[in-house]
């Protein structure tokens, strides 16, 4: 049963957010109110968009526990080129090449120098927070963004923010890519079966090192949504969001041992963890409460990818 669930993770998530519409409908008057769905698409939005790039690192069988620091890390940079008199375009592009480097950083330690992926992106994590919390000043005054910088993350067209019609752009980038090319499906080699894809001539080093850096420029990207969004740095940005989208991404396909996942899964699961919280907060659910809920979600996530994992290598006749 579980193995026919997993074949058809997507359709799940889709079931799973339909659920929780349906009974935040039935259950809150609010949940249709305008600012409630403006509220929802700002928290998925710069989330998908680090989901997309937590995604492509499971399909390799990786993980990046680093994107949340380096979310913030591209929040308080924006703050600081910002306060420097930089344009908008000049601010993004420093962010998102910021974003990009840390990424690199992460691939080399992990690519190259074949250091555990837990423990080198535990380490950019903490070195990306340092950098972050020497930007951050309780007590500056950080200039107004620019207008068009704000609009990026307030403006909207056609009822729904930019950062939504980014994300469903990038969404669509990732399917065509994940599906349609050659690059993209090597990626599912390489997490499939690490022996056979470098037996038939693939450079696992480059794929890995280049899922990571583009990871990190999605986490900077995301960063600078979310500032645009509430138009101020904070120092409470990205915490939490490396599991939030693992998270996600299992629910959505993806695994841990790599070889299986999508762009459209991801979204979905980010989607069904934000109607989460926004169930929990329309609810007035007590925080314990709520820990204990994503809790359960987590250890559930984690002993079904385990039992599909295992499932998995005893057909193949490793254990």
């Amino acid at each position: 049963m579980l193995g026919r669930l997993a074949r058809k993770n997507e359709s799940v998530s889709f079931a799973l957010c339909a659920a929780l519409v349906a009974a935040l409908s039935i259950a809150s008057d609010v949940f249709y109110t305008r600012a409630n769905l403006n509220s929802l698409q700002a928290s998925i939005a710069p989330t998908a968009i680090m989901a997309f790039g937590m995604m492509i690192c499971l399909i390799c069988g990786y993980f990046d526990l680093s994107i949340g620091s380096i979310m913030l890390l591209a929040g308080l940079l924006s703050g600081k080129f910002n306060d420097w008199g930089f344009s908008t375009p000049w601010i993004v592009l420093c962010v998102l090449v910021a974003g990009l480097l840390a990424g690199c950083l992460n691939g080399l330690l992990v690519a190259v120098l074949k250091i555990n992926a837990l423990i080198a992106t535990i380490g950019v994590q903490y070195i990306g927070y340092g950098f972050a919390m020497t930007l951050w000043d309780r007590n500056m005054q950080h200039r107004k963004f620019p207008a068009d910088f704000i609009a990026m993350g307030d403006g909207q067209f056609l009822g729904m923010y930019y950062m939504i019609w980014v994300m469903l752009a990038i969404l669509a980038g990732f399917s065509f890519f994940l599906k349609y090319s050659s690059s993209g499906r090597r990626l599912y080699y390489v997490g499939g079966n690490r022996e056979a894809s470098r037996l038939i001539g693939f450079n696992d080093r480059r794929i890995i090192f280049l899922c990571y850096a583009v990871t990190g420029l999605l986490a900077a990207l995301a960063g600078v949504l979310a500032v645009a969004r509430i138009q101020s740095p904070t120092q409470y940005m990205g915490g939490g969001v490396h599991m939030t989208c693992m998270i996600a991404c299992v629910i959505g396909g993806g695994s841990f041992a790599g070889g299986k996942g999508s762009a459209v899964g991801a979204a979905l699961g980010v989607a069904f963890m934000s109607l989460l919280t926004n169930m929990f907060n329309l609810l007035e659910m007590n925080t314990q409460l709520q820990n204990v809920v994503v809790g359960l979600t987590l250890i559930a996530v984690i002993v079904i990818d385990g039992y599909l994992n295992l499932k998995k290598m005893r057909a193949m006749g490793k254990i």
